[in-house]
């Protein structure tokens, strides 16, 4: 998970980036409101921004990120109670204000929460939208596609393999737990399954005859590093 930290206490910064990397979370910390705004569109998952920053104002911060990702989970700290500061926080797109002092266990506890609503979400191409505690794929406005246990099954070891071929093996082993075998004729008959449902077939690709791969939104697998399977 990818987090986007600024906050000119270079000590909090410092507290907030250990207690996120104990976590296995990715930071890219910053103290600079300047180099803050150069770096929102680097994709990523889950910002945290203070208000009063040098040259630029949080605020500025928070508008640039809405602009670029009209979903992102977006926190505010600030020492700043005034109350119609926190409004005009969450009028401008953050999730959640969070007063300072504060204990950073506070921040690790949110950020948890947000990770499991982040990891809920998949995107995928052609502007659709995975959620599995829904058990939907979504187009668009068009209607909900309702999911079977086993079409979820296939759909969670295809995103795992984050746009690249998984084989028919992998596949088997995942959706049926069992060890490959020479008949691939239900892998395939859950492939087709799950197609025709979809408004568009070319979401899943047979890839060479040897497996499958989906088509993920581009911003989706910004969020990752390359990996090798």
């Amino acid at each position: 998970m990818k987090i986007f930290l600024v906050e000119d206490d270079t000590t909090l910064n410092d507290i907030i980036t250990t207690s996120l990397t104990g976590i296995k979370c990715k930071v890219s910390a910053y103290h600079d409101g300047v180099e803050a705004l150069d770096n929102v569109h680097s994709g990523y998952d889950i910002y945290l921004v203070d208000i009063n920053l040098p040259n630029v104002n949080g605020f500025e911060i928070l508008k640039e990120i809405k602009k670029c990702k009209p979903n992102a989970n977006i926190f505010i700290m600030s020492g700043d109670l005034d109350i119609n500061t926190i409004i005009s926080a969450y009028d401008t797109g953050c999730n959640d204000y969070i007063k300072k002092p504060f204990d950073v266990r506070e921040i690790v506890a949110k950020i948890k929460n947000s990770i499991k609503e982040v990891d809920n979400v998949v995107q995928l191409a052609h502007n659709g939208i995975y959620t599995k505690s829904e058990k939907t794929i979504q187009f668009g406005n068009k209607a909900p596609i309702k999911l079977t246990k086993k079409e979820m099954a296939l759909l969670d070891i295809l995103i795992k393999y984050r746009g690249k071929n998984a084989s028919n093996e992998a596949i088997e082993e995942y959706v049926w737990n069992k060890q490959s075998s020479d008949d691939k004729a239900y892998v395939r008959q859950l492939v087709s399954k799950i197609k025709t449902k979809l408004p568009y077939k070319d979401l899943i690709e047979n890839h060479n005859s040897t497996g499958y791969k989906i088509h993920l939104a581009k911003e989706y697998l910004d969020k990752f590093e390359k990996e090798d399977y």
